[in-house]
C-alpha cells in the first residue's frame, strides 16, 4: 500500500510554502505525483444603500482572484522545480470545497490550520475537508517542523473512524520505525480495552508492523493532551487519529477530541473519517 497521489491547496506568496514542501516530502518518500491547487472564491457580500461602493468592492475581490491564482500556479512551480511528476488545477471556488472535489483523484491531501482571522474564501477549513473529502488528510505541524514519520503514535478508539483512520495511514506506519497504538480511556475501561489494542496489534503484524500497545488512564488533561504527551514521550512527530462529527445546518461541526487536536496539536496529524 502507498500514496501515489498527493493534493495541496497552493496560494500566492509564501503563504503555503511550508505545507507544498510537506506535500512534496511525502511524494519523495512513496515516489508519488503531486497536484497543486489554486482556489479562491467569491464570498457572498452584504449589500449596502451604496451600489457604487458594492460595485468597486465587487470588482476589487474579482481582481484579487484573477491575480492570485496565476501567483500561485507560479509559486507552485517554482516550489516544484525539477520534477515531472506534478500537476496543477484551480477554479474560483471555496479552497475546502475544492479540494474536496479533486479528492477524487487523490489518495492524501496535505493542508494545515489556516490562520487566526483568514477567510474560508481564501483559506481551506480542516473541519470541512476532513470529513467531505473521503481522503485522509494531512495537517502540518505547528512551528513548521520538518516531517520524519518515523515515529507514529495511533489514537485508538474502537469505532468505525479508529478503524477508518488505521487503514488510510498504513503506508506511514509501514514506513515508520516505532508505531505505538495508544487508547485514552477511564480506569473503568483499561480492562476492557486491552483485548481490542491486541487486535489491531495483530492486524498491523501481518503487514508487517511492529506495533506496541498503550492505555492511558484519562486525568484531568484532556484526550487530545494525553495524545501529545504520548507522542512526546515516544519521540513521534506524527499522529493518527479518526475524526469525528457530524452536520448541522449545512456546516460540519467536529467532536471534541478532533476539534482539539485541529486547534492544538503541535505535531503532524493525519485524520480519517
Amino acid at each position: 500500500m502507498s500514496f501515489k497521489t498527493i493534493l495541496v491547496h497552493a496560494e500566492a506568496g509564501s503563504a503555503s510554502d511550508h505545507r507544498v514542501r510537506l506535500a512534496l516530502r511525502i511524494a519523495d518518500l512513496f515516489d508519488a505525483s503531486v497536484t497543486g491547487l489554486g482556489a479562491e472564491a467569491f464570498g457572498p457580500m452584504i449589500s449596502s444603500d451604496y451600489a457604487t461602493a458594492d460595485g468597486a468592492v465587487i470588482e476589487a475581490v474579482r481582481e484579487r482572484i484573477a491575480a492570485d491564482l496565476p501567483a500561485a500556479e507560479k509559486r507552485f512551480h517554482e516550489l516544484a522545480a525539477g520534477r515531472s511528476a506534478v500537476d496543477w488545477v484551480s477554479g474560483e471556488d471555496y479552497p475546502d470545497k475544492m479540494l474536496a472535489l479533486c479528492a477524487r483523484g487523490a489518495d492524501l491531501i496535505v493542508t494545515d490550520r489556516p490562520a487566526r482571522g483568514e477567510a474560508a474564501t481564501f483559506a481551506a477549513k480542516p473541519a470541512e475537508l476532513v470529513m467531505e473529502a473521503g481522503t485522509p488528510v494531512l495537517l502540518t505541524a505547528d512551528l513548521k517542523a520538518e516531517f520524519l514519520g518515523e515515529r507514529v503514535v495511533v489514537a485508538w478508539k474502537d469505532t468505525r473512524e479508529s478503524r477508518r483512520a488505521l487503514a488510510d495511514a498504513l503506508p506511514f506506519l509501514m514506513r515508520a520505525q516505532s508505531v505505538v497504538v495508544v487508547a485514552v480511556c477511564g480506569e473503568a475501561h483499561t480492562r476492557n480495552a486491552q483485548p481490542g489494542l491486541r487486535d489491531v496489534a495483530r492486524r498491523l503484524a501481518r503487514h508487517g508492523v511492529s506495533a506496541a500497545v498503550e492505555v492511558v488512564p484519562q486525568g484531568k488533561e484532556s484526550i487530545a493532551q494525553a495524545l501529545e504527551d504520548a507522542a512526546n514521550r515516544h519521540g513521534a512527530d506524527l499522529i493518527v487519529s479518526g475524526a469525528y462529527g457530524h452536520a448541522r445546518m449545512r456546516e460540519w461541526l467536529l467532536g471534541g477530541v478532533t476539534e482539539d487536536l485541529i486547534a492544538a496539536c503541535s505535531k503532524h496529524l493525519l485524520l480519517s473519517h
